[in-house]
């Protein structure tokens, strides 16, 4: 919180079953980002994942595009590696 308002949010789900943890979900507010509220964010998360004691592996995605680029530097700052994935979209 900042002033009163939401500044940002994390969010994510643990597998046990597959000992994996996944970050679905990081967003900070525009007034609010290159403040270091995504890196306070993401390293609760991973803390709180950790904390399970049932993970082997963590996981996040993002978007390729040159708006995510600063996500994609955060994670990878973190040790996270890029995996290349391809959806595709098609309106009907």
């Amino acid at each position: 919180m900042a002033d009163g308002r939401i500044a940002g949010f994390v969010g994510w789900v643990v597998q046990e079953s597959e000992r994996h943890g996944e970050i679905d979900i990081l967003a900070v507010t525009p007034g609010h980002r290159r403040l270091g509220l995504g890196r306070a964010l993401l390293e609760h998360a991973m803390d709180q994942i950790r904390a399970t004691g049932a993970v082997e592996m963590i996981s996040i995605g993002t978007g390729g595009d040159d708006f995510h680029a600063p996500a994609r530097a955060l994670y990878e700052s973190f040790g996270f590696t890029p995996f290349p994935q391809l959806n595709y979209t098609r309106a009907i």
